[in-house]
């Protein structure tokens, strides 16, 4: 019954049910959604910024690096916090996930709608670094963590109000430059509200 309410691709936008916890006023992009093994997404309206250097030490080095990239590597750039899940089954491995539009730099990058590719990227993986900040690729997002949900829980939720389920065309939302991206729930469904129900 899980798919009939959310699937893959589908955006969840949080309701005041949900106000004054972790998730108020979250926007969620559903990445897998089992009736079986439960489901998972990435909340993309919380950003921080913060230096290159700081969050890849082994890829992105101030240190005998050829300008521009030592100026670049202490430049601000827009990360995503994607939920309170760090590090747990079956992400034990993995730091963070690479949300894409249009191409992926990644071999084996799953395709979740049309144009829209994610990572899951190990910890002791080398990132493509240069190509994800390129001044070209203003929409790769990159995400700490994960939202997940356990076997019915997630439909549960929904059942409850705790959550509108929304469907605009992924692509649409993340072809834009990453930080355009709206930061409150009423923005986005405003921005989207002709997808607001099937």
């Amino acid at each position: 019954m899980l798919n009939e309410i959310v699937n893959p691709g589908d955006f969840l936008l949080a309701t005041p049910a949900l106000k004054g916890g972790y998730f108020q006023d979250c926007v969620i992009f559903m990445v897998e959604c089992s009736a079986r093994a439960g489901s998972w997404g990435l909340v993309i309206n919380h950003q921080v910024h913060m230096p290159l250097d700081e969050v890849f030490k082994k890829n992105v080095k101030v240190t005998n690096m050829l300008f521009p990239w030592e100026v670049q590597a202490r430049q601000l750039y827009t990360f995503f916090f994607g939920g309170p899940v760090q590090n747990t089954d079956p992400f034990q491995k993995l730091s963070v996930c690479i949300l894409e539009a249009g191409d992926s730099v990644f071999e084996g990058a799953y395709e979740i709608s049309k144009g829209v590719f994610i990572s899951r990227i190990p910890l002791d993986m080398e990132l493509p670094v240069a190509k994800l900040i390129a001044p070209q690729n203003k929409t790769a997002r990159m995400f700490f963590g994960y939202s997940g949900w356990g076997t019915g829980q997630l439909e549960e939720e929904i059942l409850n109000g705790a959550w509108e389920v929304s469907h605009p065309v992924p692509f649409e939302v993340f072809s834009k430059n990453r930080d355009e991206i709206p930061i409150t729930v009423n923005k986005f469904r405003k921005s989207y509200e002709s997808y607001r129900a099937r």
